[in-house]
């Protein structure tokens, strides 16, 4: 079921997680917004990760989490789309 899912609508997921649980007010987040620029410490990445691995049924890997691949929701969006296919 999961694989049927488009990208852009993982990234909104993320982004939903993101302004319910990790950021106050009104922290504008998109896809596109760097999750660099919204003051998440590194326990709020982990937080991250763990609602993907959850939500997507999905184990990423330590070599997964690169720069390029959590750079913002729309990217970590993307990595885990080609993972579920």
């Amino acid at each position: 079921m999961t694989a049927h899912i488009s990208p852009s609508a993982i990234a909104e997921n993320i982004c939903f997680f993101i302004r319910n649980h990790l950021v106050i007010g009104s922290v504008e987040v998109t896809p596109a917004t760097p999750l660099a620029r919204l003051g998440l410490d590194s326990f709020s990445l982990i937080e991250i990760i763990l609602f993907v691995e959850r939500q997507y049924q999905l184990q990423l890997s330590d070599e997964a989490l690169t720069q390029e691949n959590i750079c913002s929701s729309e990217t970590l969006a993307n990595y885990i789309h080609q993972h579920l296919l």
